[in-house]
């Protein structure tokens, strides 16, 4: 059965046990259970936070007597519904909660979005809707499976060349940690203690190396990096990938669980972030021997130098008003970047100047909430503070700034106001569903803007308002490029 019938057979049952009103937060997990609810006619509400949605679901019921689902996707989303199961269990109200899942495989290893939503609401709410006494909550948790969905024209390559291969020196036991011939290597998030030992590390490999704005390493010049993107990746032709640090941003971190690649994890966290490979402490790197994959590397810097290009002819579209604030910000900066489509564009296009900005972000469950409040306190006095976020991820935290006027710490707010969650069109499981279904809920598309916001509170907010169309050309040329053969690539 797949994913589209599952979430038809749930939503079935739902509307059966009474259920004619859904109030829906839309992610890419609960898409199946989205698709099916656009195309039926029940009644839908939209909604940008899970919080707000089960409040009012609790409101509707006051207001007819009758249950009232909210659907939400994989992760934090499902803990932001715990205050109004608890308000609906004290009050006897039939609420709903509809939770999308990974499959259960994912439970422990601390991918992406795989919390442990089993069982999440405790005693405030019964888990089984044939013996649901409707006096209380109840909670359902659907598990969909991954989407598997790749670039068709990106091929990854599992088959080294003779010519190039990784030779381990010094501790023969830590070495063999490592089987791979040609490695590529992923670094997330890297405490600033573990830095230079990963720095020395990847020089020495001389491997193909994708470095995450968390890693602290990303504007090093001197390591063997990957510049222009993730996508990159799949030019490589590797045998094994090597992750150090904390569980990576990028998409393809979660397309590995499709390929039939070794994954070795070197890591103070004891998460592999997928459902195989062994973790390490990072301690653990061995020191290594390698060649540079020369004719990678000179497709990655073409490939740079195409996406500068299409920039610098779009200046008002989203990507290119990102790289602009990444070279504008002075020298030293802390910048906190909010999920997940900045932390994701961030990556893509600012600069690559050695600035030494210091960078963070919650990615451990990988959650919108609370992005704003999490800055706050990572605020440092007589330093250059930046938040990042999305028109979306502010409206979640709108709260946040009470906290200022007791802050001895400059912060300086940048919101990227797109007009919705644009990142679900970029989302390969979500663009083959209607167009307008999409923009009206799941994307949530609106008119907010930022500006009495900022003045309620007293603070200064920089509002970055892209051109919706040239955005659209930039993703469909950068897209383009990636559609290129061999041949027309080095044309």
């Amino acid at each position: 059965m797949d994913n589209v019938e599952s979430a038809a057979r749930l939503i079935d049952a739902v509307r059966a046990a009474g259920a004619h009103e859904f109030c829906v937060c839309a992610g890419s997990r609960n898409a199946p259970l989205l698709a099916v609810l656009g195309a039926s006619d029940a009644r839908l509400f939209s909604f940008v936070d899970e919080r707000s949605a089960a409040f009012f679901a609790l409101g509707r019921m006051k207001l007819h007597g009758s249950p009232v689902a909210v659907v939400t996707t994989s992760g934090t989303a499902v803990a932001e519904m715990l205050p109004a199961a608890i308000e609906a269990y004290y009050s006897g109200l039939p609420l709903i909660l509809i939770s999308a899942d990974r499959p259960a495989r994912f439970r422990g290893t601390g991918a992406p979005q795989a919390i442990e939503q089993m069982g999440i609401f405790g005693v405030y709410a019964e888990t089984s809707l044939e013996s649901w006494t409707r006096e209380r909550p109840l909670h359902l948790n659907i598990e969909l499976e991954e989407f598997g969905v790749r670039q068709p024209e990106l091929p990854l390559s599992n088959t080294a060349p003779k010519s190039q291969v990784v030779r381990p020196h010094g501790n023969s036991k830590a070495a063999a940690l490592l089987p791979h011939s040609k490695p590529i290597v992923l670094i997330g998030a890297l405490a600033a203690k573990h830095r230079d030992r990963v720095r020395d590390f990847v020089a020495n490999l001389n491997a193909p190396t994708y470095a995450e704005p968390l890693s602290g390493l990303r504007e090093d010049p001197a390591l063997p990096l990957i510049i222009a993107g993730e996508r990159m990746i799949a030019r490589g032709n590797f045998d094994g990938v090597i992750r150090i640090g904390n569980v990576p941003t990028l998409r393809f971190w979660r397309d590995l669980e499709t390929l039939d690649l070794p994954v070795v994890h070197f890591s103070d966290l004891p998460f592999a972030g997928l459902t195989r490979g062994d973790v390490h402490p990072i301690e653990a790197l061995p020191t290594m021997s390698g060649e540079r994959d020369r004719e990678l590397f000179a497709r990655d810097l073409d490939f740079a130098y195409r996406i500068a290009q299409i920039l610098d002819e779009e200046p008002t579209s989203e990507l290119a008003m990102l790289r602009s604030l990444s070279r504008e910000l002075p020298h030293g900066a802390r910048v906190y970047l909010g999920n997940s489509l900045p932390i994701r564009e961030w990556d893509l296009v600012a600069t690559r100047e050695p600035r030494g900005y210091e960078y963070e972000a919650n990615r451990g469950a990988n959650g919108i909430d609370g992005q704003l409040s999490t800055f706050f306190g990572w605020c440092a006095p007589a330093r250059e503070n930046v938040c990042i976020v999305g028109d979306l991820t502010a409206i979640y935290d709108l709260g946040a700034p009470w906290i200022t006027r007791q802050l001895n710490a400059p912060f300086r707010i940048v919101v990227i106001n797109n007009g919705g969650g644009r990142i679900f069109s970029r989302v390969a499981s979500l663009r083959a569903l209607d167009p307008a279904l999409r923009e009206r809920i799941i994307e949530n598309v609106h008119d907010v803007r930022f500006d009495d916001w900022a003045r309620m509170w007293n603070i200064e907010v920089t509002e970055l308002r892209p051109d919706e169309e040239a955005s659209r050309r930039v993703w469909a040329r950068y897209d383009a490029l990636w559609s290129l053969s061999g041949a027309e690539w080095w044309a």
